[in-house]
């Protein structure tokens, strides 16, 4: 059996989980100017240090942000089928960014201009309605894994990830995931053998 492949349009409604696509000159405008792209496995996407031109949107794979400064490297967070792949400080403030992204896996991304998601963003009706939402749950995303950094030990925080994330755990390098609890290889690498699993339920 021959797989076809996705038309952006299909793409995007499966980002956006939509039912079905706006039928406006928004969402329209929105398909002219977006354009697929892949990278392969260990790929940077974007080098540190330098502005954000595009807004990525994960079709397929896993993006990860990564920080380096004095020989420490941290991942910031993980991009999974589905979210929004971008640094709001880079984009809003037109600055540099502090941090690369770079593909954990193979993946495929929508890619649109930065000026024309923040067109969407802040004058947009229908597009401008989804992003909008996205952003808001990026937000909640962000204060959720904050919290449980911050009152999680180690165990229960692998115990978290193997429960809400299991595609990161089950398909980025030990090392990776390691850089994003902030414990080593090896301490990771323990407390998977030991099975920890507490389950732990979303508040």
């Amino acid at each position: 059996m021959v797989m076809t492949e996705k038309s952006t349009e299909e793409y995007l409604i499966d980002i956006f989980k939509l039912k079905e696509a706006p039928k406006d000159k928004e969402w329209q405008d929105l398909l002219e100017h977006a354009h697929l792209r892949t990278f392969k496995k260990n790929e940077v996407i974007l080098k540190q240090h330098l502005r954000f031109t595009d807004v990525l949107f994960v079709a397929e794979g896993i993006l990860a942000s990564e920080f380096t400064m004095k020989d420490k490297t941290v991942i910031g967070r993980f991009f999974t089928p589905q979210n929004l792949c971008t640094n709001f400080d880079s984009l809003l403030n037109q600055t540099v960014s502090q941090y690369k992204v770079v593909s954990m896996t193979s993946c495929k991304v929508i890619a649109i201009s930065a000026s024309q998601f923040m067109e969407y963003y802040y004058n947009g009706s229908s597009v401008g309605k989804i992003l909008r939402k996205i952003v808001l749950e990026i937000i909640t995303e962000d204060i959720w894994m904050t919290n449980v950094k911050l009152m999680y030990q180690k165990p229960e925080m692998i115990a978290f990830m193997q429960q809400h994330y299991p595609e990161i755990v089950r398909e980025v390098p030990y090392k990776y995931v390691a850089l994003f609890l902030g414990i080593t290889p090896e301490a990771y690498s323990r407390i998977l053998k030991k099975g920890y699993e507490r389950t732990l339920l979303k508040s």
